[in-house]
This record gives C-alpha cells, structure tokens and sequence, in this order.
C-alpha cells in the first residue's frame, strides 16, 4: 500500500492548537493590562484633584475664601466656573455677601480645564462622574478633615460615594467609599 500524499494546509487540530495558544495571549495581555489601566486612572484622578487643590488655593489667596459648596451633591460647575471665570454674566464668589461676583481682588483664572465637562459644565474624573466639592469653612468647621478648608474627592471606579463628604470621613471603610480619591487623610 502507498503512503498517502499529504496535501498542503493545516490539520483541524493544528489550528485548533493555534487558536488556543491566542486565546491565552489575549487572556494573559487583558489580565495584565487591566490593572495598569485602572492604576493609569487611579493617577489621573489623584493628578486631577491635585489641580484642583492648587486652583482653589490660588483663589482663597485672592478672594478670601474658598467657593461655596454646590446645593446639588455631584455638581461642581459652579465651583469649576468660579476658578476659570466662565460664569453667566461675569460673576464670581464673594465671601462677604454670599454671592457669587467677581471681587476686586480676583485675579484668575485660576484653572484650565483640558479634559472631559459634562452639558451642566461639571468637571468629570476618569470614569465620567463629576469630582465633588463640599466648602468645610462655610458649612462645616468641626469637620475633622480638613476643618479650615475643604473636601474635595473623586467617586472612584465604583462611582460611588455618599452624598455627604462628611459621611466619607466617617464611613471611609464602607463599600461606597472605600475606592474614593480624596484631598484627606483618613484617621
């Protein structure tokens, strides 16, 4: 009997070995660069937020306070158009009255926004939420983080968080808190 010739090509199980070995290299690859990614976004957010601290700072030395908290949890528009100066009819936050008006001695802008704002003109983290702001001066001065200043956080990747950043502080090992990127320093 004469051997049978073989015709070019692949077996089934040859390509069945190939396809296999792929799919490992696609599961090790997405099991290696899922964690940098979400470190990547971890950075960005402390970066941002650190931004942000600066910014608010800048203001305070110039206006004497620091902007009121927003009257809707989640909303920072108010407080990222008193920093860059893009509120509706030119004004800003005067710490005397209350008010939001463009004081004497404001001499921003303060911040430059160079990535994603929502339709409201919220300021967004990494995983699309807004960052929250919460006035500890204003609203809150025995509040133990932060007292003479203010709270200013990130919701995280479970976008998350309690609506009350005092109740951040307090609960910080609850579940909707525990991945949250924050000004402080838990006790």
């Amino acid at each position: 009997m004469a051997p049978l010739k073989r015709t070019a090509g692949f077996t089934l199980i040859e390509l069945m070995v190939v396809i296999t070995i792929i799919g490992l290299l696609a599961g090790l690859t997405i099991a290696v660069v899922g964690p940098i990614a979400r470190r990547n976004q971890y950075s960005a957010a402390r970066a941002d937020i650190q931004r942000l601290e600066t910014a608010l700072n800048l203001y305070y030395n110039d206006c004497g306070a620091y902007p009121p908290t927003p009257s809707e949890p989640g909303n920072n528009a108010e407080v990222i158009a008193a920093l860059t100066g893009d509120l509706d009819h030119d004004k800003l936050y005067n710490p005397t009255s209350g008010d939001l008006k463009r004081g004497p001695n404001w001499g921003g802008p303060y911040f430059q926004i160079d990535k994603k704002v929502d339709s409201s003109g919220n300021f967004l983290d990494p995983w699309n939420m807004p960052y929250r702001y919460f006035n500890n001066e204003r609203e809150d001065p025995t509040c133990k983080a932060n007292p003479n200043s203010y709270l200013l956080y990130s919701c995280g990747i479970d976008r998350k968080a309690d609506d009350d950043p005092r109740e951040s502080i307090l609960n910080s090992k609850s579940p909707s808190n525990v991945d949250n990127i924050k000004n402080w320093e838990d006790e």
